[in-house]
């Protein structure tokens, strides 16, 4: 059977079909060449040349089409661009049809606030091209001959840094005084260090997503920025913060009670009162070249829903939080921002290179929670200027059957911000645990599928399935659930890890292909690496999609370094609670080199 009536075969079974092998198969039997050619934001372009095969049906041109708009979509999420030539033989009436659908298929004539499905990853795309290239700039997908290609030529490969930069940060620290910054969804922490020493921490919980104005978000973090200036002076002028003034650095304080300190703080220290030589932060969106330019997160969700106000307005001014940030920093110091999953990795980095580790191609990561986080540094500590919004990665174009869910059912194969069925968001988190359980176990272990439901694990509300999260988040408890099940591997749970690995290899080949960074090998984090039965059912997995891919488990006992030794030491606060911010000290301590 050709492989596009295989591939079309197991997607009606339910069973997935990965867009890795439909890429490799159609590079094997496709008779039509076809070449992406993407004009990154740098002004560089990447060439990716793939084939289709010739389609019998409407469900085989269907699927093909399928194929088209996912391997688009993906680099889209990854890379970004200002403007992508699909290129073809024109005399090809099959694909030119192809080609001209795809500015509707991503509604690139359509609103922002309008766009679904594909389209969203413009808009993300086009508020980064707005933040480097000026308001002017526009993309636009174009129909290209591919006779007027020039021969594909081999990228040269990266060779490894001779001095990576992670090893040489834990030094810098000393003589400065430096602040770093973890901006999330429910809560914000900071952390300063003064010469060296941990000195002051602060949790502040909000709730962004409810915000309905841009001032709601950064007021509260400039005044953060405030206290802990005020803070880490005192460390250096008294020694430590005078006890008066320590109810302004609990958890519970409100900014009220936060201002207030700042006022006597600052009096008190009179001239003493200086800025912080670097400040690092990292923010849960799309960040490139310190400006937040994603604009799609629950984060923004009240702004976007304001009908009261321009929200691509609004939004301008969170993209330049860290020029706002400037206010407290040295002259000629350093502010840098980037997403929290690159600032996990980056972290990471530091604290393996002061282990020894070989760091020498730079470091990826993923973290395994809700949903899949991703992290790429480069050797020499920068963060490369793209998108990586893996987790809206397609990577299976087949499970017909779960597509037809709704995307909150947990049933679900589809992505609960676009729409799009087999995205990685509900494979290689704890959704997709979720999802796989529903999945495999009501035929290979009826019993302990009817446990969920009488645990309170799953629950049926109308026509669909759930993971309650009222009156009482069941998710933690859930994913407990699945994980102490699999430490038998011959059990239906074991395999359900075994599932999500698989997914973790088409992850894998994906960003190599997309990607291609030098560091082949991907660190997992999360809740779903904590066990080693439950790493190892990921590993097995993986090798069944990617054999001989490298999966490493980071853990627990990160802390190597002198400040995250100092917070893993700490009697009050802990490596999980303020890691990130930590390693955003060193991340913006990395802006005075060079």
């Amino acid at each position: 059977m050709p492989c596009t009536g295989e591939f079309l075969r197991r997607a009606n079974e339910d069973r997935p079909v990965y867009i890795c092998d439909v890429r490799d198969a159609f590079l094997r039997e496709g008779e039509r060449p076809c070449a992406l050619l993407f004009h990154l934001y740098d002004g560089s372009a990447r060439r990716f040349d793939l084939r289709l095969p010739r389609f019998d049906t409407a469900e085989e041109r269907a699927f093909g089409a399928s194929f088209l708009h996912a391997m688009l979509y993906n680099c889209l999420s990854a890379l970004g661009a200002r403007r992508v030539e699909v290129c073809f033989d024109p005399a090809d009436a099959e694909m030119a049809a192809l080609v001209a659908a795809l500015p509707e298929v991503f509604q690139t004539r359509v609103p922002r606030r309008e766009r679904t499905g594909y389209g969203k990853c413009l808009n993300v795309n086009e508020r980064t091209l707005a933040a480097l290239c000026g308001a002017e700039a526009s993309f636009s997908i174009e129909a290209r001959d591919i006779a007027a290609l020039p021969p594909a030529v081999d990228e040269p490969s990266c060779s490894p840094a001779e001095t990576p930069v992670f090893a040489a940060l834990p030094e810098r620290v000393g003589g400065r005084m430096l602040m770093g910054m973890d901006v999330g969804g429910t809560d914000v922490k900071l952390a300063a260090s003064v010469d060296g020493t941990l000195c002051a921490f602060k949790e502040y919980d909000w709730h962004p997503a409810a915000f309905a104005r841009a001032e709601q978000l950064i007021e509260p973090l400039l005044l953060l920025a405030r206290l802990m200036r005020a803070g880490a002076c005192c460390q250096r002028a008294f020694g430590a913060v005078p006890a008066r003034f320590l109810p302004a650095f609990d958890r519970e304080a409100d900014e009220d009670a936060m201002r207030a300190a700042c006022v006597e703080m600052e009096a008190l220290l009179g001239e003493r009162l200086r800025n912080f030589d670097a400040i690092g932060l990292c923010f849960p969106d799309v960040v490139i070249r310190d400006r937040i330019v994603g604009g799609e997160t629950p984060k923004t969700q009240g702004m976007r829903e304001n009908a009261a106000l321009d929200y691509e307005a609004e939004f301008r001014k969170i993209t330049g939080l860290a020029e706002r940030l400037r206010a407290f920093a040295c002259p000629g110091g350093a502010v840098r921002n980037i997403n929290d999953g690159p600032m996990a990795a980056f972290a990471s980095a530091v604290e393996q290179a002061a282990a020894g580790d070989d760091l020498s191609r730079g470091f990826f990561a993923h973290t395994l929670g809700t949903d899949l986080g991703s992290g790429w540094v480069e050797p020499d500590g920068s963060i490369p200027e793209v998108p990586l919004e893996v987790y809206n990665f397609i990577i299976d174009l087949g499970s017909f059957g779960q597509g037809a869910f709704a995307p909150s059912d947990v049933r679900s194969t589809r992505n609960v911000n676009t729409g799009l069925a087999g995205s990685l968001q509900k494979y290689a988190g704890q959704s997709g645990v979720f999802r796989l359980g529903a999945k495999l176990l009501p035929a290979r272990d009826a019993q302990t599928y009817a446990r969920l439901f009488a645990d309170g694990l799953f629950a049926r509300v109308g026509e669909g399935i759930f993971v309650p999260t009222a009156p009482e988040d069941m998710r933690k408890a859930c994913l407990a659930f699945f994980m102490r099940e699999a430490d038998d591997p011959a059990s239906a749970c074991a395999e359900v890890f075994r599932a999500v690995g698989e997914a973790l290899g088409a992850c894998w080949r994906e960003t190599q292909f997309i990607l291609g960074p030098a560091c082949a090998s991907r660190t997992l984090f999360g809740r779903l690496v904590k066990t080693d039965a439950c790493f190892r059912l990921l590993c097995e997995g993986a090798q069944r999609v990617a054999p001989g891919i490298e999966l490493r488990a980071a853990d627990d006992a990160l802390a190597n370094t002198p400040l995250m030794r100092q917070l893993a030491a700490h009697p009050r606060y802990t490596v999980a609670q303020f890691g990130q911010a930590v390693g955003a000290i060193y991340y913006g301590c990395a802006g005075l080199m060079g």
